[in-house]
């Protein structure tokens, strides 16, 4: 099933393991599989039984994690942080409160030391701001709404293009 969905989204492809906490560091995370038979192999390696197929997403200039914990004394915080594999090498990050004004998440993004590859770093395209924002936004309206039993939510890594802004993976934890 796995490669019949890699076949239909189009090589190349991401396999992911389900259920499976820090993918990459488990072996349940495989990038840039360029055929149904390395998908087949692949999947038949993990340690699990359920797969994700997911695009590829190629011409990403940065990696974010924005995730939001509820902390009983302040509500509802959101940190912004380098992503992906970056997140616990480089302890890049800045944390608001919510809800936020657009000064604010732009403080915060224009702190992180990955910032200079959001803006272009080297002749390299920068980001799309737009849809970064529109990430972010998106998940604060989901939190604002939905208080009740909530108590975490995290993308990491959003895959920052320059045309686009893409959750690769997620987590949420509720208390219900």
């Amino acid at each position: 099933a796995a490669r019949a969905a890699a076949v239909d989204i189009g090589f190349p492809v991401v396999l992911k393991g389900e259920g499976v906490a820090h993918k990459t560091e488990a072996g349940a995370v495989v990038l840039n599989l360029m055929n149904g038979q390395a998908v087949s192999d692949t999947a038949a390696a993990m340690p699990t039984d359920h797969f994700l197929i997911e695009e590829m997403i190629t011409d990403a200039v940065a990696e974010l994690l924005i995730g939001v914990v509820k902390d009983p004394a302040h509500g509802f915080v959101m940190t912004l942080a380098a992503g992906g594999i970056l997140t616990e090498i480089m302890q890049d990050s800045a944390s608001l409160l919510l809800p936020a004004t657009d000064d604010m998440i732009d403080t915060a993004l224009n702190s992180l030391r990955i910032s200079k590859l959001l803006d272009g770093y080297r002749g390299a395209p920068p980001a799309d701001r737009g849809a970064i924002f529109k990430a972010i936004r998106a998940i604060e309206a989901y939190v604002l709404a939905n208080v009740e039993g909530l108590e975490e939510i995290e993308i990491n890594p959003l895959l920052c293009t320059p045309d686009d802004a893409v959750a690769a993976d997620a987590l949420m934890r509720r208390k219900d």
